[in-house]
């Protein structure tokens, strides 16, 4: 009875192992088939860019040299992003009191951003960047909605995140460093 019990544990302790090894081995598996997304760091400079209003003016980031810009990056599809929207809103009035211009950033083309943005525009810039024709998501490295970059008057990233209350905070923390520059 006594061998049987010490075999049983022996064999059991193998299980364990091999199922250790084994998750180890699928862990391994999961992180090389989805490699860490990266995204713009605080300091980088952001890269140029080339997007249009919801009026059809071409706008790029030359427009917005000499001026701190926050880029919120939103999708009509996106449902936080609906429920933020009217949020974006009140800070919008917020941001310009800091020198910070808010400028939102559609994932999608004109006829569906426009019933998104309802009321939105006579407040804020909408810029239209539907991602099969153009490159601003990709390089600015957006990795979900709604989400910003926070730009000082230099075009370099002063703060990253998701959502309107961390951009409120961010703007709020960061009003002298982001009007004046380094």
């Amino acid at each position: 009875m006594e061998m049987i019990l010490v075999v049983s544990s022996i064999l059991l302790w193998v299980m364990v192992l091999l199922n250790m090894l084994w998750t180890l081995g699928l862990a391994r598996r999961v992180r090389s088939a989805h490699p860490v997304m990266d995204s713009l760091k605080i300091g980088q400079k952001v890269p140029a860019f080339s997007a249009p209003t919801l009026q059809g003016k071409p706008m790029t980031l030359a427009d917005y040299a000499d001026r701190a810009t926050a880029f919120v990056f939103v999708s009509p599809h996106c449902e936080p992003c609906r429920e933020e929207l009217p949020h974006f809103r009140e800070l919008s009035s917020k941001a310009r009191d800091c020198g910070v211009e808010l400028v939102l950033v559609s994932d999608e083309g004109e006829e569906t951003t426009r019933p998104f943005v309802d009321g939105t525009m006579d407040v804020l810039t909408v810029l239209v960047a539907p991602r099969n024709h153009n490159r601003f998501f990709s390089d600015y490295k957006v990795l979900g909605t709604p989400s910003f970059y926070l730009l000082d008057a230099q075009g370099k990233v002063r703060a990253t995140g998701i959502g309107v209350s961390e951009l409120a905070g961010r703007i709020e923390a960061l009003p002298r460093v982001v009007k004046g520059g380094d």
